[in-house]
Order: C-alpha cells, then sequence, then structure tokens
C-alpha cells in the first residue's frame, strides 16, 4: 500500500467515525498544524459526500424501474360480453367505467413517460457529477502527493503567539518578535474562523507587528471595537489584565503594573505582574475600564514572575509613523470605549471575540 492509499484510507476512517479518540485527536491535531493538508481533506470528505449521494440516486432508480415493471405486467381487463336484451339497463354504468378506465390509462402513460423522463434528467446530472469526482479526485491525489514531499510540507514554527483587532475593519496587533522569521502567518479564534493574513508593519525596536486580514469580504459584528486605546500611561500598581493563548484554549490573567519601565528600564515598556507564558506574547494588556494599555512583549527568565509589556502611547505611535491608512481599508484606531461600566466577565466577554491565537509557518 503507498502513501496515497493509506491517506485516502486514514481520512476515510475519520469521516466515517472508526477511529479511535486517541486516534482522531491525532489527526485532527495534523489537519490543524497542515493547512494545506487540511484542504485537501475537506476535498475528500466532499467527494465521500458526493458518492453517497451517488449511491442514493442509484438506489432510487432501482425503485423506480421496479414500479414501472409493476405497471407494465398489470394484467389487461377482460371484458364479458354483455347479454343482448340488457344493455340498455347498463349503458349509464358502461359509460363511467369507460371514462374512468381512459383517464386511468392516460394518466398510467403521463407517470411513465414523466418516470422515464426524469430518470434521464437524473442519468445525466449523475455523470456529470461523476465525471467531476474523478476530476477532482485525480486532483486531490496530487496535491496530496506533492504537499507529502517533505521540501514543500510548511513546517511551523516553534513561535506562536497572540494577536488581537485593533481596528474594526481587518488590522491585528501582536509582538514583532512572534512573526519575525514566518513565511506565512494565519490568525484564528472562535468567532472568526481561521484567516491568512499578511504583515503590513514591522517595529524591531519596539517589538511591534500589525496584521492584515487578506479577505476583504469579511464583515465584522459591529461597526466599531467595544475598547478604546489608552492616551496617558497606566499608573504604578494599577490593576490590569490579559487575554492570550498560552494553549489551545484563551487564558485569562490579572496582575498590575509592578514598574513604569521595562527590561533594562526601557521607557516604552511596563514590568507587570501577570502571569504570562511565551504564548501570551502579542496578546492585549487592559486596564478596569476595559482600555488597551499594552502588548505582552515577552519575559525575563532570570527574574522569576517578571513580564513585560509594550505601552499603548507607543503603539499609537508606531501605527501613526508607518501611514498605514489605504483608500479601500483604512486604519481606525478606536477611540470610544463601551466597556467602562461593565462587569469584568462582561469585559472578557467583548474582548475575546478579538484576541487570535497567531500561527505562524516557516517553508
Amino acid at each position: 500500500m503507498n502513501a496515497d492509499q493509506a491517506l485516502y484510507e486514514l481520512l476515510d476512517d475519520y469521516f466515517s467515525g472508526k477511529l479511535t479518540a486517541e486516534e482522531a485527536e491525532a489527526v485532527e491535531n495534523k489537519l490543524k498544524s497542515d493547512p494545506a493538508l487540511n484542504a485537501k481533506a475537506q476535498q475528500h470528505k466532499t467527494m465521500r459526500d458526493a458518492m453517497k449521494f451517488y449511491n442514493n440516486r442509484v438506489e432510487l432508480k432501482h425503485m423506480l424501474d421496479s414500479a414501472h415493471l409493476e405497471v407494465e405486467e398489470t394484467k389487461p381487463v377482460v371484458l364479458l360480453p354483455a347479454t343482448i336484451g340488457g344493455w340498455k339497463k347498463y349503458w349509464p354504468m358502461t359509460a363511467v367505467a369507460a371514462s374512468v378506465a381512459m383517464v386511468s390509462i392516460l394518466g398510467t402513460l403521463w407517470m411513465t413517460q414523466s418516470l422515464e423522463t426524469k430518470q434521464t434528467a437524473i442519468y445525466k446530472e449523475l455523470r456529470r457529477n461523476v465525471d467531476q469526482i474523478k476530476h477532482s479526485q485525480k486532483m486531490l491525489m496530487k496535491d496530496i502527493a506533492q504537499s507529502m514531499d517533505k521540501g514543500k510540507q510548511p513546517i511551523p514554527s516553534k513561535y506562536a503567539g497572540s494577536g488581537f483587532l485593533i481596528s474594526s475593519n481587518g488590522y491585528v496587533a501582536t509582538s514583532y518578535h512572534v512573526v519575525k522569521e514566518a513565511d506565512s502567518v494565519f490568525i484564528e479564534n472562535e468567532k472568526f474562523g481561521r484567516q491568512k493574513v499578511t504583515i503590513v508593519l514591522r517595529d524591531p525596536a519596539n517589538d511591534i507587528a500589525v496584521l492584515k486580514l487578506m479577505n476583504d469580504s469579511i464583515a465584522y459584528t459591529t461597526r466599531s471595537l467595544p475598547y478604546a486605546i489608552a492616551k496617558d500611561e497606566a499608573s504604578l500598581g494599577e490593576h490590569v489584565f490579559t487575554l492570550g493563548f498560552p494553549r489551545e484554549d484563551i487564558v485569562f490573567g490579572e496582575g498590575s503594573i509592578s514598574a513604569s519601565t521595562g527590561f533594562s528600564q526601557n521607557p516604552n515598556s511596563y514590568q507587570v505582574s501577570v502571569p504570562v507564558n511565551p504564548g501570551n506574547s502579542g496578546g492585549p494588556l487592559f486596564n478596569e475600564s476595559g482600555d488597551l494599555v499594552g502588548i505582552i512583549s515577552g519575559i525575563q527568565t532570570e527574574t522569576l514572575g517578571a513580564a513585560f509589556a509594550i505601552k499603548s502611547t507607543v503603539i499609537m505611535d508606531a501605527i501613526s509613523k508607518a501611514s498605514l491608512d489605504t483608500l479601500a481599508r483604512p486604519l481606525v484606531l478606536p477611540k470610544y470605549s463601551t466597556l467602562k461600566n461593565s462587569s469584568r466577565v462582561q469585559q472578557v466577554k467583548r474582548w475575546k471575540d478579538y484576541v487570535f491565537v497567531v500561527q505562524v509557518y516557516k517553508n
């Protein structure tokens, strides 16, 4: 059995629910980490569904053929000779019976011709579907064979992080160190699914990057974001919160501003006491009003519990100097917050719709 056949059998078992929970989880993880293979798997599933639809059509044809044979094999009506003397007595009944018989015969002929016409249309449609399936299957096998080539298969980087929507029309902020070595970048969350993005701003000095969604047709549920970007620096001891993806599920964290400067007294960042992990890099730091005050930048491993965040004022300055506006999709920063009087639970519920896991791939 070659690799292609083994792969198709594995996908068939997966879509049929024949794999164990551990095997199914392994397949799902592979599909999540390999966009090309995931696309081919979905095409294979479409092919399976089409074949199932074709089998149902074949069964329907057999049923129609059987009904047609029963109609053809129906015995003809035998008319008994009437007595000469009493035919006038039964003439009205005979006329009605003859009319009913004529209508029945015509109806049967019409139904038979209609069934034959429908069957012909079904056969033509099925033939087109089968031809398309054969062509798609050949292309699918070719593409999967190419993607199985290690030299062409995208390899996930060991770096992945978080990001968040900074403009309601498709711009996402994250940390530069998360995407600096990327050949392709995808973002994903529960609300908007998986989306391809391109890097439109790189600021290594401040560890800031801005990503732009490739799909211009994505419509967001609100015209503006529910949170604003703080124009003033946060105060020492101020309570702050984070959302990010140090694991597969989004994680909430809380702490405070523990220093007004970052690593090596960097004035462009804060030191925060929020427990974070590498996957938190690029995630938002927001205050009790729900306003963005920074981007989680990194962890200083030499000092237990010390994490850093780039200040929101630095973010706004970097974006304004980059001139990212376009006629089609201008980058408009949010200015007004609707979260100020909301509970913490409600703030997190609104914020998490706009926080993404950032997935980085290298060829």
